[in-house]
């Protein structure tokens, strides 16, 4: 029976890990993922149909998936689920018409299964999220290195392990500012991204290298300045306002409805990815780095 138990929290365990790759803004393919969960392709479409089954959405893109939410603020709203007080009221209607009903029999199901059982789901992957501060924070109290498991880089879009020395966290608590061992570099990691936290009872060995590190403009930071010159549509000016509030003071309008980004950035992929994903809305006036980088990942998507 143990032994039975064991091999269930493995897969739940699995299934969480799963959700925490599938979040963010960029997709991952079926056979990292299968190989970064230690599992073969078909387990991981079987745990798509699970966690669809759940009210989780799925999306692919380029043999790319990521779980997409349906609202800005999703931790905000509770759009698309029921609380428990609107489960107990649409199921007293329904079970009122005692007749037997194909339809009323499908909406109860959805409402159990999509509501109750996708909010405790959400819940318990927060919580997870929870454990990690924890246990950086106690890292960073005790001064011991902590091995950040399966986590996962945009920059490189890989998944590897890394030893750090963590320092402290930012405002929101959603990253941590760390030295990375093996490149002796101060970086910051974002705690959604991390499989698993290992604490070590390794000291810290590399404190004189521990310095204050300020996230740099569309999430990410670097000593490199790459001067670029953007007009935006009307609609990419205030998706940038609402996502990268910080671009603001390099932001400008003209005859009130011309709009620039003007400035120099730390590093090219996170604007990149804002740019690819508005099609059409903004132009790249001046920035010779930034528009041979654009044409390298736009030859990534070639099929």
């Amino acid at each position: 029976m143990a032994k039975s138990n064991s091999v269930e929290q493995q897969k739940i365990l699995r299934v969480f890990r799963l959700i925490n790759l599938l979040r963010g803004n960029i997709g991952k393919p079926v056979h990292k993922l299968a190989e970064t969960l230690d599992t073969d392709p078909r387990t991981i479409y079987r745990y798509f149909k699970l966690l669809e089954a759940l009210g989780f959405e799925i999306e692919k893109k380029h043999s790319k998936f990521r779980i997409v939410d349906r609202v800005e603020n999703p931790q905000d709203f509770a759009y698309g689920t029921f609380s428990e007080e609107e489960i107990i009221f649409l199921n007293g209607l329904l079970q009122k018409n005692s007749k037997k009903n194909l339809l009323k029999d499908s909406i109860l199901q959805k409402i159990n299964i999509r509501s109750d059982f996708r909010s405790s789901v959400n819940k318990l992957f927060n919580a997870n999220l929870g454990i990690s501060v924890d246990l950086i924070s106690q890292a960073i109290k005790d001064q011991n290195q902590v091995i950040l498991k399966d986590y996962y880089s945009l920059n490189s879009d890989a998944v590897s392990d890394r030893l750090v020395e963590p320092v402290a966290f930012n405002t929101n608590f959603d990253s941590i500012y760390a030295l990375e061992v093996e490149t002796k570099e101060m970086k910051l990691f974002k705690v959604e991204r991390i499989g698993e936290v290992l604490v070590t009872s390794i000291p810290f060995k590399f404190q004189p290298l521990h310095r204050p590190l300020e996230q740099g403009l569309f999430g990410f930071s670097g000593k490199s300045q790459f001067y670029v010159h953007l007009k935006l549509s009307k609609k990419a000016y205030h998706l940038m306002m609402e996502e990268y509030p910080d671009a603001k003071p390099l932001t400008y309008i003209k005859n009130r409805n011309q709009y620039y980004f003007e400035g120099k950035i730390p590093q090219l992929p996170g604007l990149a990815r804002f740019i690819l994903g508005l099609p059409g809305e903004i132009k790249v006036l001046e920035g010779e780095e930034l528009k041979e980088y654009l044409r390298k990942q736009v030859e990534k998507l070639a099929i």
